[in-house]
């Protein structure tokens, strides 16, 4: 037990401190918990940490889609109690912000574990935290791009864009290591891209020729 609990302060403090890096906070504002909310900069800190800890579309996900209890959310991400209720508060609060007490009841409830109340409000404001994730979600270039990083290859089986030639130009931009092909056979074709420093040319072609065939 004492060891999760250390997890939990230890996670909570390194989001805390990278806060007021981000937040270009000057001094030292080191904390281990988020009691201490007078001073605005710790404040802010401690928001950042939370967020960063508990965004708000894996909160949708893990208590309105998954109904998990607020034990489990609360074991899964690796948080104290406190700060999981603190977080619900200010997320609800954001977004429902004429509903102040009922906010307060339904998440007294949902620890209580009595999830009705708290399903009912993530009811109302599902569709503003889906659209808002969606607009802070990388665009296709740059998850093809991030996928290659990982991979060191990817095709338009699984991002049909690289079909679009226009974006072999856009791919390569600022990423030199970066290469895009195309093969074809019997009026099928794969575009392909690649990382050079990991597959050659031949190799790249060979793998893109494979899965043409199993198409």
């Amino acid at each position: 037990m004492s060891e999760i609990i250390q997890k939990v302060k230890q996670n909570f403090t390194l989001c805390h401190e990278l806060g007021h890096f981000i937040l270009k906070h000057e001094g030292n504002y080191f904390t281990e918990s988020i009691d201490n909310q007078e001073n605005l900069l710790e404040r802010e800190a401690n928001i950042f940490s939370a967020v960063l800890l508990m965004p708000d579309v894996v909160l949708l996900s893990k208590i309105y889609y998954s109904c998990e209890t607020f034990q489990q959310v609360q074991e899964s991400l690796e948080v104290s109690k406190q700060a999981l209720f603190f977080r619900l508060l200010d997320l609800l609060r954001e977004y429902c912000s004429d509903k102040e007490s009922e906010i307060k009841q339904a998440i007294d409830a949902y620890i209580d574990g009595q999830n009705s109340s708290i399903l009912l409000l993530f009811q109302n404001i599902k569709e503003q935290i889906i659209e808002e994730f969606n607009q802070y979600k990388p665009s296709r270039i740059n998850q093809i791009k991030q996928a290659v990083s990982k991979t060191g290859f990817e095709t338009s089986q699984d991002f049909p864009e690289l079909l679009n030639q226009k974006n072999w130009k856009k791919i390569k931009e600022n990423s030199i290591n970066l290469k895009t092909w195309l093969v074809y056979n019997k009026g099928k074709s794969i575009v392909y891209v690649w990382d050079k420093e990991k597959f050659s040319d031949e190799a790249a072609k060979k793998k893109a020729e494979l899965q043409l065939l199993l198409m």
